[in-house]
């Protein structure tokens, strides 16, 4: 894991929920250009990628336990966060329609 990829996870998270990167910076009580350097690839520490997390709504568990997982699944995962149960159910049914067409 490089620290491109730290930078680029960040951005990934940020656009998701759709915060700008001035947005995240005064969250996250850094600057905006000190977020900017991390998105490019400057490392943080470990304490400043946590209070960029929590900034984020995400745990650092969350973080890099998404390191496997697709971008389209992690995109997916935030739209269906902010869907009712019966959106949820609906879904669900789309979903299984598509894949049992194929």
């Amino acid at each position: 894991m490089d620290n491109e990829y730290i930078g680029s996870k960040i951005r990934h998270f940020r656009n998701s929920k759709d915060l700008s990167i001035t947005e995240l910076a005064k969250r996250a009580s850094i600057s905006q250009s000190y977020l900017s350097e991390i998105e490019n690839g400057k490392l943080p520490s470990l304490d400043k990628l946590n209070t960029i997390c929590k900034a984020l709504g995400i745990s650092l568990g969350e973080f890099f336990g998404a390191a496997d997982i697709p971008t389209e699944l992690i995109e997916l995962n935030e739209v269906a966060k902010k869907l009712s149960r019966e959106e949820l159910k609906d879904l669900t049914r789309f979903l299984k329609t598509l894949k049992n067409n194929k």
